[in-house]
């Protein structure tokens, strides 16, 4: 069964110190979430009084989003940090679609992945990527650049967005079966045209077909979804509401 959270990085203007976070935490708590993505926080912390507080009102840290120069240069800090969490899967929020449009650089970010991957397995991690929609054009051998990561990257996972997904023109639920087992998690956000252009929505006020999403995910494998929009100025509603819709589905 999946497990309903919240990505932080919807609440990092509301974060500023640890009294901060304990303050969303008990929200979420009460709201009944299950689960937090650690990320968008913009203090320094100790990963032990952080994960006292997630243990203290029932909230598991499965993932997070950590800073390419951190996982580059200072990974087995890293990776202590994720096990002191228990968060078994350090993310990447993006990489530059600058990185990703030359094959050269392409090929060089798969071979980080890969290796970071290889330095996480004797801690019991693993490396994950979250796409945006630059990762659904296609390169010269007319793959997607999410299925030239998903094949030649075959441990990391993919933090799988389905707002960018279906921005960039795809499926959601579609991809997520051509990528089972391989996205533990994903990104609850909705998506809706307004004045032509795309926007983020609370989970059950756009046009995405959520009981069709959640019902691919959790036959491809996915364990947790986490309420995530990027912009808005009331993450406690948008979180609030965005968990009672996603219970309603009963899935």
């Amino acid at each position: 069964m999946i497990k309903y959270g919240s990505q932080l990085y919807t609440f990092r203007k509301e974060i500023d110190c640890m009294d901060d976070l304990k303050k969303v935490m008990r929200f979420l708590s009460g709201e009944g979430c299950e689960c937090v993505q650690l990320s968008g926080l913009r203090f320094e912390y100790s990963a032990k009084e952080v994960k006292e507080i997630a243990d203290s009102y029932g909230m598991e840290i499965p993932l997070t989003h950590t800073p390419y120069e951190r996982i580059k240069n200072d990974l087995q800090r890293v990776a202590e940090e994720h096990c002191v969490l228990g968060a078994k899967t350090v993310g990447l929020g993006m990489m530059s679609p600058a990185v990703l449009k030359k094959q050269s650089s392409l090929e060089e970010f798969v071979e980080f992945a890969n290796e970071t991957g290889r330095k996480l397995a004797p801690f019991g991690l693993k490396f994950g990527y979250h796409n945006h929609y630059y990762e659904f054009r296609k390169i010269k051998d007319g793959r997607r650049i999410i299925d030239y990561i998903k094949d030649e990257s075959p441990s990391t996972q993919i933090i799988f967005d389905v707002f960018w997904c279906r921005y960039a023109g795809y499926d959601p639920a579609q991809t997520i079966k051509e990528l089972q087992g391989r996205v533990e998690s994903i990104h609850v956000k909705d998506w809706k045209k307004s004045l032509i252009l795309p926007r983020f929505k609370t989970p059950g006020e756009g046009k995405l077909n959520f009981s069709e999403i959640l019902r691919a995910a959790e036959q491809s494998g996915t364990r947790y979804a986490l309420i995530e929009h990027d912009t808005t100025p009331q993450p406690y509603e948008v979180t609030q509401k965005g968990l009672q819709y996603l219970r309603s589905l009963d899935i």
